[in-house]
């Protein structure tokens, strides 16, 4: 495969993740509500990093919609050590489905589709560089 090839997958690839995480941040902070939740458990994961193993903790956390039912969810950040029961934390979730909710902060979102946008404009540019449109 050609280099223009792999750059022009490349930045389509990084242009729909980052648009579509950016649609996904807009759509959280403008029709999720926000509540707070209580660690009542954790669920171990295990992955491989460059050949070793390693564990993470996701807490499970239990919150109060506003249909006033309560509803468990696993939480979405993990960490190398267990989340310690009773933590309060806020998250985020949806109206019409409570049981898609999200711990992370909006501005994490925001930070990662940011990320990924930047990298999409520089695949763009690298691309148009290639074709000599312009030169970096």
């Amino acid at each position: 495969m050609s280099e223009e090839i792999i750059t022009l997958i490349a930045a389509i690839a990084f242009t729909v993740i980052g648009v579509g995480t950016f649609f996904h941040y807009f759509l959280m902070v403008n029709g999720w509500p926000r509540t707070w939740g209580q660690v009542v458990g954790n669920e171990a994961g295990r992955r491989t990093d460059a050949g070793f193993d390693q564990w993470s903790y996701f807490p499970l956390v239990e919150f109060q919609a506003t249909d006033g039912r309560t509803y468990r969810i696993k939480g979405d950040i993990g960490l190398n050590e267990e989340w310690p029961l009773g933590q309060a934390v806020q998250l985020r979730y949806r109206l019409a489905n409570p049981q898609h909710a999200t711990i992370a902060k909006a501005w994490q979102r925001l930070l990662f589709a940011c990320v990924f946008m930047g990298f999409a404009l520089a695949s763009w540019a690298a691309l148009l560089d290639q074709q000599g449109f312009i030169r970096l």
